[in-house]
């Protein structure tokens, strides 16, 4: 008899244990993505792309790739460089090294190298808006301690991500300094969402949403981004990436789907030189 009551106040006392604060359940993402930076590396997957394209007069095109796709620190920043193989099921022509065989040991040419290997990265996008939001990692620096004080954050509620309960957490951007900016450095505020984990920190949704109203015609963009555990490294990894980018013109839906991401163990070093005053 009393084990038993034993237990009853015991699960009385779980059910009655109160839910962390907003605040501490953002302390606890901010220390997970600051120790998420620090694991994650240089890694190397498999993306699959499938763009559509879509006039205001309703005309439509389509484009599947698939792609080498490299995740590498650049400072303290994450570049998302992708090498196209296949587009519509055809290979290209294979006019580029591997990522492996890229980068040398000079690192300002590895900087020249870079800027090369991402305009390349798009030259099969479709529709003509700069996707400057469509690195897979690029929505957790709202968490970054450097940064997370410029927003402002609120739980809207839960929802289960990857069978996992989060709390649904809506952020809005604040201040002079931004995370995304326009082709000529206007800063652009960005709003949106993360799905956390409450009692760990971890991130198992982002969706980032930003406007520039700066171009001709006005964009408007959305990045949605889950996670999953992978299957060689005990982290956290891109799972699957769903983009949405709007003009008065037209719209551009994107899908990416992520797999077998694994070590890049080549050691690239980069100078980008010292900046102009």
């Amino acid at each position: 008899m009393k084990a038993v009551m034993a237990s009853i106040i015991l699960a009385v006392m779980l059910v009655q244990q109160p839910s962390p604060a907003l605040d501490t359940v953002i302390q606890r993402a901010t220390a997970y993505v600051a120790k998420y930076e620090s694991e994650l590396g240089n890694l190397i997957g498999t993306e699959q792309y499938l763009q559509t394209w879509t006039s205001n007069r309703a005309r439509k095109t389509q484009r599947r790739t698939s792609s080498d796709v490299l995740l590498i620190e650049v400072g303290h920043e994450w570049s998302a460089l992708r090498k196209v193989n296949r587009v519509d099921g055809n290979k290209v022509k294979e006019t580029e090294n591997t990522f492996e065989e890229s980068f040398g040991d000079s690192p300002a040419d590895n900087s020249k190298r870079l800027v090369r290997m991402k305009e390349d990265s798009t030259r099969y996008n479709l529709g003509d808006v700069l996707r400057e939001i469509n690195s897979p990692t690029f929505a957790l620096k709202l968490l970054r301690e450097s940064d997370v004080w410029r927003f402002s954050f609120e739980k809207t509620g839960t929802e289960k991500v990857e069978g996992i309960p989060t709390w649904v957490v809506r952020f809005t951007e604040r201040g002079t300094q931004t995370l995304v900016h326009g082709d000529h450095g206007e800063m652009l505020h960005s709003t949106g969402t993360v799905w956390i984990e409450p009692e760990t920190g971890r991130v198992l949704k982002t969706e980032l949403l930003v406007e520039n109203p700066y171009t001709q015609p006005a964009v408007r963009g959305r990045s949605t981004v889950t996670y999953s555990p992978g299957k060689t490294l005990n982290l956290l990894l891109p799972h699957s990436m769903l983009e949405h980018y709007e003009t008065s013109a037209s719209t551009i839906d994107c899908l990416a789907d992520y797999s077998n991401f694994r070590r890049f163990e080549v050691n690239v070093k980069f100078d980008f030189g010292a900046p102009k005053p």
